[in-house]
């Protein structure tokens, strides 16, 4: 229910229990002064959204780098050593391809066979022929129809690659009932049997080995001989309907012939499978060539150069101060320590030399210069010489292949490099002391506390050149050691990324979920300002409202009075 009190200069409303002033008795302007008051309580709060709303920009934008950093190390994931290959995935310089030609043209190769390669082939040319497609063997019964046979017997089955089954045959049981009895034995004795409708109501059944060249024995065992009956077999047991026989893959390699009982030949040449699907006629043969497949390290290369670019340019955008000195209203993370320490990992790895080739040859890549990649005036990569790096795709690739990958060499060995998180090439002597409980310490070119010990594992120190390194080694005596680890770009990219991308541990992770923690926390300040401020709100509404209603009920009486005096007056 809604009541109104109207007195001449204000309204007094109540609706249930909340009371407010649509206008005013005394003549003073009390919702401008209760919006001020307010607004004087929700101050702090104002500047603590402003500060969320800021934070929520920053946590944007650390959240933009990080799929930038990460698409990053993703570009080179092919290009890595082996630990960092996705698994699944092979190494953009362990890719084959194969090119299948026939010597005559009239002949598509691909008609005869195709191939497939592993990471175990190795580039070379075969000349092939194919004299003879490994086939099933298959044997037809009599024809027969669908009734009963009447026969109560058992016999054995197997193909020659299975293990022989009994089947069991009642005198209920029709041509189609064996054969399902049969194939219901196939997983084990490798022969199937299918139902072939001769004409209306009559049919054979045709016994199938599994796989190729593989023959198929059958044999009566007890009571009626079925097998013969049904006509599978003659009176002397031999087959009486050989439709096919069991016959193997013939293929001369290079000119030595050889035989396998299937038409997919794996083990003919390493890391190769071929599967035939036809012969070569008289005189015809089949050319195989296996090389290197380097579109993919060309892909791989200009995927590094697009996503570095990428995260560069981000960079730039959020570091950038203008002509006039200002800086862009959307660089959330202007100044950041971050980003700065993030850019100069970045701008050492494109300018530095990287690579685990032998430095001392001529042949060595160090830089990316070598491959025709460089900076443009913007900073960007930019490969401006494409040539430079096909030439070492086609006659260096073990030195480009270096230059991506780590590596990784101790003297004497027993040290083992179990983690490599660092980005820095590095020589030098680790002088390990142990005794009988295992290591003890560890000494760098004779210096102490660049190595923690855990255990048997040894863990460079934060902040130092070895940070990101963990070696292992099982040692009872003091022993020392020569440590000669070479970074390749790819692996270094890959380390730097996880640094500064890992969903958990990573600097910018840490950013986003210090920012986060932070935001939280001031959120539930602002709310509980705005709680505040919203109780001294009706405090204020009250208060004022209780005073209009006083002036307007007196401004009545004085009306009254007044009335009265006017009466007398005139009296």
């Amino acid at each position: 229910m809604t009541t109104s009190s109207i007195t001449s200069t204000g309204t007094v409303v109540t609706t249930g229990s909340t009371t407010y002033i649509s206008s005013t008795a005394s003549g003073l302007d009390t919702s401008a002064i209760i919006t001020a008051a307010v607004a004087t309580k929700t101050a702090p709060a104002d500047v603590i959204d402003a500060q969320v709303t800021t934070n929520t920009a920053k946590i944007a934008a650390y959240s933009d780098v990080q799929t930038l950093v990460n698409a990053l190390s993703a570009s080179v994931d092919l290009l890595a050593s082996a630990t960092n290959i996705p698994t699944g995935y092979t190494s953009a310089f362990a890719a084959n391809e194969t090119v299948l030609s026939s010597s005559d043209a009239s002949v598509t190769a691909s008609n005869v066979m195709t191939a497939t390669t592993t990471n175990a082939a190795v580039d070379g040319s075969y000349t092939l022929t194919v004299t003879q497609l490994a086939a099933s063997m298959k044997i037809a019964s009599a024809t027969m129809d669908s009734t009963a046979l009447g026969d109560t017997g058992t016999f054995t089955l197997a193909a020659a690659d299975g293990t022989a089954a009994t089947i069991s045959v009642t005198s209920d049981m029709s041509l189609s009932d064996i054969a399902g009895a049969i194939s219901a034995q196939s997983a084990t004795t490798g022969v199937n049997a299918n139902l072939v409708q001769v004409s209306t109501g009559e049919y054979k059944m045709v016994l199938t080995s599994a796989d190729t060249g593989e023959a198929i024995t059958a044999t009566a065992a007890s009571g009626d001989d079925v097998l013969t009956d049904i006509g599978v077999t003659a009176s002397d047991g031999s087959f009486a309907n050989t439709i096919q026989a069991a016959q193997s893959a013939i293929i001369t390699l290079d000119g030595t012939t050889i035989t396998r009982a299937s038409n997919t030949l794996d083990d003919v040449i390493p890391g190769v499978t071929l599967n035939l699907d036809g012969t070569t006629t008289s005189g015809n043969s089949i050319t195989l060539a296996i090389a290197q497949d380097t579109s993919g390290v060309t892909t791989a290369v200009n995927d590094f150069i697009t996503a570095y670019n990428n995260l560069k340019d981000y960079l730039t955008t959020q570091q950038t101060v203008g002509a006039d000195g200002s800086v862009s209203s959307t660089a959330y993370l202007f100044a950041d320590s971050t980003l700065r320490s993030l850019t100069t990992g970045l701008d050492s790895l494109v300018s530095g030399a990287l690579g685990s080739g032998d430095s001392t040859s001529s042949t060595n890549i160090s830089y990316l210069s070598q491959l025709g990649i460089t900076l443009d005036s913007d900073n960007d990569l930019e490969l401006t010489d494409s040539t430079a790096l096909s030439t070492a795709l086609a006659s260096n690739s073990s030195a480009l292949q270096s230059f991506f990958q780590s590596s990784y060499t101790s003297t004497p060995s027993g040290l083992v490099l179990v983690h490599n998180d660092s980005t820095a090439t590095l020589n030098f002597t680790l002088d390990i002391t142990a005794d009988a409980s295992g290591v003890t310490g560890a000494i760098v070119n004779g210096q102490s506390g660049l190595f923690t010990v855990s255990g048997n594992e040894l863990i460079g120190a934060s902040g130092t050149a070895y940070a990101g390194l963990t070696f292992a080694i099982t040692a009872t005596s003091d022993v020392s050691i020569d440590v000669n680890l070479k970074q390749g770009l790819a692996d270094s990219v890959v380390a730097l990324a996880s640094q500064y991308a890992d969903s958990s541990s990573g600097l910018l992770e840490q950013e986003i979920s210090s920012l986060t923690t932070v935001d939280t926390t001031l959120s539930a300040r602002s709310a509980s300002i705005r709680a505040d401020a919203s109780t001294y709100e009706a405090t204020l509404v009250s208060k004022y409202a209780t005073m209009e209603t006083e002036i307007s009920s007196a401004k009545i009486v004085q009306q009254e009075i007044e009335a009265v005096l006017n009466a007398s007056s005139s009296s």
